[in-house]
């Protein structure tokens, strides 16, 4: 037993030290790793949010703001640990949370330990793994929780009592539930594959109906009561009200689509850097035409590409698993083994997504066709590959011990498929005609000696790790065991530390706690307010995505928001042919832009005085330093005002009435005529409110002579609640996204209260402690 727990210590602590070499570039001080679309800002964020990001609030930035609440594991973990910490610290965490999970589903297969190590990081620690520069972390949660779940069920039929079972599928459930709350997609992905194999192998053991029941009713029921409330909450805003999975099957097939893997680029998945590094990239770009906008060959508009990481795995992956499965064949582990060859063969099909007859008919299927970017599967299909490939250095093993003469067949075909690699290596040189002018087509012709000399390396890189095939075979054949499989891990893990050196970079998060004039500015006065920038690219782009968050300003400017509501979709392509308008209803109270655009601005008297400068400052762009202004829109509408008029517009008028220029938007706001309210009209213009606002309620102060309207420059959602003195009243919709409430004359005090998600949470909390000490209670041993 001791022994037993001394490897298990060498094996967390092996990737607990790759982990740390891995995000080494986050060692220096103030810097934390970069995560494109989970950056240090968009964190900082969420935990300026937190605790409340867990039961219920709202919030400002993009477009109107808005509410909810974010129930999940991820956030749990953010409230508890120091920022720079979670953000240096969650994806090694992620990563050596899978493989150790891996290595113990493989050994409850008796397979040896390094090929179980093997598994684990042909599992995680290729392709998968440049989900962290992404800051894909839910999607990497999701893929270590589906092998823990996998384990789990593992340990669960093999339980030797029913309350043992029992036991077992409660911490199942949890996991199974931990991965619906992290990110629903990916998680549904996943248990197309989890619960299938927990179906397989109940009928491999022979299940009896009370043993059954009491392994499926406890799963199910405790993943569904744990994470119900996030995944219904999320199928209501990614699927019902999300504009690009609604309307027109063609749009929807596109938009879904976009990112699919391309058939006649699989040579990126053996050859790292094949059709270059990523998008943009300064030296060798991407060439390919993974994430082509739809009709991109015809229109010019849209993405010509955009791949941000490498769909690399690895010549070793596939060659272990193909012999995981020829020698594994005739063994009791056949139907195993064949589930997870299927499973894989049926990942990397559906990756191609648009391009494959299968995906065709799997879009159809419900819910599947929600869900976007085929090539996500890739990281399913590597899941299983790890589990192949554990199956084939073991047979390795055992076919060493028993029948050495298969093994010198086996490190032949390694070394002639090493000889065929570096062949197509030379002949990149040889014949690079065809791939000039496939360069020229794709707008990189300028970068074709550079993209023709990685290209080359690619091909040299999966040779060398052919040959590495060959020489693990021999040492296999030559009975030295431990070294093949030393050589492996090895070898594996230098693959991966190469692949990520290419992706894994830091931010200097010195800088930006520092700040810069104008986010310093705009951070001192914005108030309740919101702020804009014209200008969304270069050094603003930086300012959208991490600058501006990290401090926590509310931002007007979408920076991302792939599944937009319908309503902001139809709002912005209606009045925001007005973007000053738009400005004005959504109380945007500074705007930064170029100074030759401001001039153009006061060259219309009218609409110049409606802007103050109040700071000056420059900024690089591709032509050089350009001078830029923050403006004090005085238009602006406050985020708190009352309206003293009002009439009511039906809801689909609203959008055509407010961008007229004849409406003035600071005098009349537009109610629905289901709130009962008469027009009312002749009152003065808008009155600016004091608020005091927390993480989720907002609360005014308001005297007038006359009856008016509170209007709260905040998106409209279903889960608001207003009182009015204490009493609760009707929530109105104003301006088509707003809000706000009705108040008679004299003095009133006006509460907002948001979207509460403290039942979901003390629902989740108690399946979590419920399954938790049950599972305890079974699988305690009994004296």
């Amino acid at each position: 037993m001791c022994r037993e727990r001394l490897k298990w210590l060498c094996v967390f602590l092996f990737f607990a030290v790759l982990a740390a070499i891995t995000f080494r570039c986050s060692w220096p001080a103030d810097v934390v790793f970069s995560a494109s679309d989970l950056n240090v800002g968009r964190l900082a964020l969420k935990k300026q949010l937190l605790p409340e990001l867990l039961v219920g609030q709202f919030w400002g930035n993009q477009l109107m703001g808005g509410s909810g609440y974010g129930l999940t594991l991820f956030h749990g973990l953010l409230a508890l640990v120091p920022l720079e910490l979670f953000a240096d610290g969650i994806y090694g965490l992620i990563l050596v949370l899978g493989s150790v999970s891996m290595v113990w589903f493989l050994r409850l297969w008796k397979r040896g330990w390094l090929a179980s190590v093997v598994g684990a990081l042909i599992a995680f620690w290729l392709n998968s793994i440049l989900l962290a520069a992404s800051g894909h972390a839910y999607k990497m949660e999701v893929l270590a929780f589906s092998v823990l779940a996998l384990a789990l069920i593992e340990k669960a039929v093999r339980a030797a009592s029913v309350r043992r079972l029992v036991g077992w599928s409660l911490l199942a459930g949890l996991t199974v539930g931990g991965m619906m709350m992290e990110q629903q997609d990916v998680a549904l992905l996943a248990g197309l594959f989890v619960a299938p194999y927990a179906v397989l192998r109940s009928v491999q053991v022979r299940l009896s109906g009370g043993r059954w029941v009491g392994f499926f009713v406890p799963l199910a029921l405790v993943a569904l009561l744990f994470s119900g409330a996030t995944v219904l909450k999320s199928y209501n805003s990614n699927i019902r009200q999300a504009a690009s999975v609604q309307g027109d099957v063609g749009a929807k097939w596109d938009y879904i689509t976009q990112w699919s893997m391309v058939p006649d680029e699989w040579p990126d998945l053996i050859a790292p850097g094949w059709s270059g590094w990523h998008s943009g990239h300064s030296e060798v770009p991407y060439w390919g035409r993974i994430g082509q906008s739809a009709g991109f060959d015809e229109t010019g508009e849209g993405f010509r590409n955009f791949r941000l990481d490498s769909s690399y795995m690895g010549i070793l992956p596939f060659g272990f698993a193909l012999l995981g499965c020829v020698l594994g064949w005739r063994g009791t582990e056949r139907g195993f083994l064949l589930f997870w060859l299927i499973a894989c063969v049926l990942a990397l099909g559906l990756a191609f997504g648009k391009y494959s007859l299968l995906y065709r008919g799997f879009f159809e299927l419900p819910l599947m066709s929600s869900i976007r970017a085929p090539i996500k599967l890739l990281d399913n299909a590597q899941v299983a590959l790890g589990i192949l490939s554990a199956f084939g250095v073991d047979g390795l093993l055992r076919l060493g011990m028993e029948k050495r003469i298969g093994l010198r067949l086996i490190g032949l075909i390694w070394l002639v498929l090493a000889v065929v690699l570096l062949g197509v290596s030379v002949g990149v040189y040889l014949f690079p005609e065809r791939w000039w002018s496939r360069f020229e087509g794709a707008g990189v012709g300028a970068f074709s000696d550079a993209l023709l000399g990685v290209m080359a390396a690619g091909w040299r890189h999966a040779a060398v790790y052919a040959l590495l095939g060959a020489l693990a075979t021999g040492l296999f054949y030559w009975r030295q065991a431990w070294l093949a499989g030393a050589l492996l891990v090895l070898g594996l893990s230098v693959d991966s530390l190469l692949l990520t050196t290419k992706y894994f970079k830091a931010h200097d998060v010195g800088a930006v706690r520092c700040g810069n004039p104008v986010i310093n500015y705009l951070k001192e006065h914005q108030g309740v307010d919101r702020s804009a920038f014209l200008d969304q690219g270069g050094i603003y782009n930086q300012w959208l995505g991490l600058d501006g968050p990290f401090h926590g300003l509310q931002l007007f400017n979408i920076w991302q928001m792939p599944r937009m509501p319908v309503e902001y979709e139809l709002f912005l392509r209606e009045v925001g042919r007005n973007q000053l308008r738009i400005w004005e209803l959504a109380a945007v109270r500074h705007v930064c832009m170029p100074a030759s655009v401001f001039r153009q601005l006061e060259e219309q008297s009218v609409l110049g005085e409606a802007f103050e400068p109040v700071l000056r400052y420059q900024v690089p762009t591709p032509q050089g330093m350009r001078e830029d202004l923050v403006l004090r829109y005085e238009r602006a509408i406050p985020r708190f005002a009352l309206f003293e008029n009002w009439i009511p517009v039906a809801r689909e008028e609203q959008c055509g009435r407010l961008v007229n220029e004849t409406h003035d938007p600071g005098l009349t706001v537009l109610v629905e005529p289901e709130s009962g309210l008469v027009a009312q009209r002749g009152g003065a213009r808008v009155k600016a409110l004091e608020a005091e606002i927390s993480k989720r309620w907002a609360r005014v102060e308001v005297a007038n002579k006359l009856a008016g309207v509170v209007r709260f420059s905040q998106r409209y959602q279903p889960g608001w609640r207003v009182f009015v003195d204490g009493e609760e009243a009707s929530l109105l919709r104003l301006d088509y996204l707003s809000m706000g409430v009705w108040v008679p004359a004299g003095a009133h005090t006006v509460e907002f209260r948001c979207v509460s998600g403290v039942m979901p949470a003390l629902l989740s909390g108690g399946v979590l402690v419920f399954a938790l000490v049950g599972a305890g209670g079974c699988l305690r041993q009994r004296k």
